[in-house]
């Protein structure tokens, strides 16, 4: 059966993957990755580089680095993609 790992693991990829009606906390992450795309593209519309830019960039990088691990966390109970 499962252990506690595995349902950690089941409940990132229901979090992250499926997003049902009554799922509150997979909604709030689809907004935070929406919000975070969104903002990863504002400094690739200016052509100056200043700090907010350099700093949002940063940010950014560090989200889609945590949301990818966490994808590769939640693969290993469902073994696909």
């Amino acid at each position: 059966m499962f252990n506690k790992d595995d349902v950690m693991k089941k409940r990132i990829y229901e979090i992250i993957e499926v997003s049902k009606e009554d799922d509150t906390t997979s909604h709030i992450y689809d907004l935070v990755m929406m919000f975070t795309i969104f903002m990863s593209i504002i400094p690739l519309a200016f052509k100056q580089e200043t700090k907010l830019f350099t700093t949002l960039d940063l940010i950014t990088v560090i989200i889609f680095i945590i949301d990818y691990f966490l994808h590769k966390i939640s693969i290993f109970i469902y073994g696909n993609y």
